[in-house]
C-alpha cells in the first residue's frame, strides 16, 4: 500500500477506537473530576461555570471531549489535544 493508504487506514483506527471505546480512559476527564480537583486545590467551582469554561476550551481546540455512558448518563469526557 502507498503512504497515503497507510495514512487514512492509521487516521480511521484512531477514529475508530475512538468512538468505539465506550469507557472513560485513564487521560479523560468529567466535569465533576475537574471539579474535585480544583477543590483539593483551594478554588470552589460550580458545576455550571466548570461545564462553560470546559465547553470554552473545546471550542478553542484547547481540549476535546467525546460522549460516553457514566452511570448509566451520557457524559462529556475531556482530554488534551
Amino acid at each position: 500500500m502507498n503512504n497515503a493508504t497507510l495514512d487514512a487506514l492509521s487516521g480511521m483506527e484512531i477514529a475508530l477506537k475512538e468512538v468505539t471505546s465506550g469507557n472513560k480512559q485513564d487521560n479523560e476527564f468529567t466535569v465533576y473530576e475537574f471539579i474535585e480537583r480544583a477543590e483539593e486545590n483551594g478554588q470552589m467551582m460550580s458545576y455550571d461555570t466548570t461545564d462553560k469554561r470546559l465547553r470554552r476550551m473545546a471550542e478553542r481546540k484547547v481540549l476535546k471531549f467525546r460522549m460516553v455512558p457514566v452511570s448509566g448518563h451520557s457524559t462529556r469526557v475531556y482530554s488534551a489535544y
